[in-house]
């Protein structure tokens, strides 16, 4: 049995790259937050809209050591952004199930 492709869900396509979006408008804060920090940037990480308390636990973390957000954190949003741009590829193609 052949299965002809389905025309793309624009629906879908749509919701798709409003998630991609929002993954690496993340992806870059949280890479510009850690610079911030590790730059004792108080007052970027404030224009980042980050509440005093927050960034005082921000700022300790440095100071042991330990980045505002861990690799692991990155690494995770980055798979989770390679993921929804195959299924994007997928639903462009109106192959996606």
């Amino acid at each position: 049995m052949i299965f002809a492709p389905c025309p793309p869900d624009p629906e879908l396509v749509n919701q798709i790259v409003a998630e991609i979006r929002r993954l690496k408008d993340a992806q870059q804060m949280m890479q510009d937050a850690n610079a911030a920090v590790i730059a004792a940037d108080e007052k970027t990480l404030v224009m980042m809209g980050f509440e005093t308390d927050h960034i005082d636990e921000l700022l300790k973390r440095n100071e042991s050591g330990k980045p505002a957000f861990p690799a692991y954190a990155l690494r995770n949003n980055q798979e989770a952004i390679t993921h929804l741009e195959s299924l994007l590829e997928q639903a462009r193609r109106g192959r996606f199930i």
